[in-house]
């Protein structure tokens, strides 16, 4: 989805329909933090460049999950308007979701591939160890039996 396409996306949702309420710097600003957001959750997608033109396409995000930038967005601009329930709503649904898509990716539901190159994006989910066990003695070795 294309950045002009994305800001009509947000004006909508926050019924900014004659584009009078928020400005269009504002928008772009809060759908870059919302891509900044996603990298924060999503590591992976580090490559993923912010919108500048009007022309730019949001990269990598599937576009089923391309509307979780608007909803942030859209969020943001409610908070900034003082209208908290709707910015609290707006944000619970992007968090929720791409919490859902990150839980895809890393079950391998979703393949992200880079756009530059082709490849497939390596989602690599560390694995947790226990390091210190319960029942360890005061060598640090666990005990038998």
């Amino acid at each position: 989805m294309r950045l002009d396409t994305l800001r009509s996306t947000v004006r909508a949702h926050a019924r900014d329909f004659n584009g009078t309420i928020f400005r269009a710097d504002d928008i772009k600003l809060f759908l870059n933090e919302g891509i900044d957001r996603v990298i924060q959750v999503m590591p992976q997608l580090e490559s993923m460049s912010y919108l500048e033109l009007d022309e730019d396409m949001v990269t990598i995000i599937p576009r089923e999950y391309v509307h979780l930038l608007a909803n942030y967005a859209v969020a943001r601009l409610m908070m900034q308007d003082e209208r908290h329930y709707e910015a609290t709503t707006f944000m619970n649904e992007f968090e929720v979701k791409l919490n859902e898509f990150k839980e895809k990716v890393d079950n391998g539901e979703i393949e992200l591939f880079d756009p530059e190159t082709g490849d497939s994006l390596v989602v690599d989910v560390p694995t947790d160890y226990v390091t210190d066990t319960y029942f360890a003695n005061r060598n640090g070795r666990v005990k038998e039996g």
